[in-house]
C-alpha cells in the first residue's frame, strides 16, 4: 500500500515536472520568436539609400539580435530531455576564457565589462554549451538593465566547495527578482525558472538576489579535482 502511494505521488511529481518543463519551452518560444521577428524586421529595412553610419548600426543591432536568438534557442534543448548531454570535465580558468571571447567581442553596449577569476579554482563537470548560453542569456539581460550605464561583472569564485559563476549589475532597471516562478514567464524571470530547472538536472544550484540596488545572479555547480597528469 505504501509503496504504490508512492509511485503514484512519484508520477504525480513527475508529470508536474514536465508539465513545468512544456510550460517554459512554450514561453521561451514566445521570448524566442519575438526576437526572430526583430531580426526580420531589421534585414527588411535595410536599404542601399541607408548611410554608412545607419548601416553600421544596423549591423550591430542585427548582430546582437542574432546572438540573443542563438542563446536562447540553446536552451530549449536541455528542457526537452531528461539529463544533461555529453557532460565534459572543464577547468573554470577555461570556461571563463571561452565566455570572455564572445562576451567583450559583443560588447556592453556603453555598460563596462569586468571578468573576475579566482584562481585557485578547480574544474567543473557540466554540459558546457548549455552553461554558456544562459550565462550568455544573463549577460544579454544586464545590459537591457543597465541601459548603457554602469557595470556588469561576470565572475568565478569558490562557494563552499562548489564553483560560484556570478552575473552582476548595478542596472537601475533591475527587478527585484525574489519569487521569480510566481512572476509573469518572460525576461530575467523566465531565464531564472529555466536556470533553476536546468542546474538542478546538472546536479547544480541557481541563487539570484538584488541587494544594495545589484542583481546578482549566480549559477552553482559541483567542484571536482583536475585529472592528475
Amino acid at each position: 500500500m505504501t509503496s504504490s502511494g508512492q509511485s503514484s505521488t512519484d508520477s504525480g511529481r513527475e508529470r508536474s515536472d514536465t508539465l513545468s518543463d512544456r510550460n517554459l519551452v512554450f514561453a521561451l518560444g514566445h521570448e524566442l520568436g519575438n526576437l526572430i521577428g526583430a531580426v526580420r524586421l531589421h534585414a527588411h529595412l535595410l536599404d542601399h539609400d541607408m548611410t554608412p553610419a545607419s548601416l553600421a548600426q544596423a549591423s550591430v543591432d542585427l548582430d546582437d539580435l542574432s546572438a540573443r536568438s542563438a542563446a536562447l534557442l540553446g536552451l530549449i534543448r536541455p528542457l526537452l530531455t531528461p539529463e544533461a548531454r555529453s557532460p565534459e570535465t572543464l577547468p573554470v580558468s577555461v570556461l571563463m576564457g571561452n565566455l570572455k571571447r564572445p562576451l567583450t567581442a559583443l560588447g556592453g553596449r556603453g555598460t563596462r565589462l569586468r571578468f573576475e577569476l579566482d584562481p585557485e579554482l578547480v574544474a567543473v563537470r557540466i554540459d558546457v554549451g548549455v552553461i554558456q548560453r544562459l550565462i550568455e542569456s544573463f549577460f544579454f539581460l544586464a545590459i537591457d538593465a543597465t541601459a548603457g550605464r554602469g557595470e556588469i561583472v561576470i565572475r568565478a569564485e569558490s562557494q563552499g566547495g562548489r564553483i560560484a559563476l556570478c552575473v552582476e549589475d548595478d542596472g537601475p532597471g533591475g527587478e527585484d527578482p525574489a519569487g521569480f516562478r510566481d512572476q509573469a514567464m518572460r525576461g530575467r524571470p523566465l531565464l531564472c525558472a529555466v536556470a533553476d530547472t536546468i542546474l538542478l538536472r546538472q546536479g547544480g544550484d541557481f541563487e539570484v538576489a538584488r541587494i544594495d540596488d545589484r542583481t546578482r545572479i549566480v549559477l552553482i555547480l559541483p567542484a571536482i579535482p583536475l585529472p592528475a597528469r
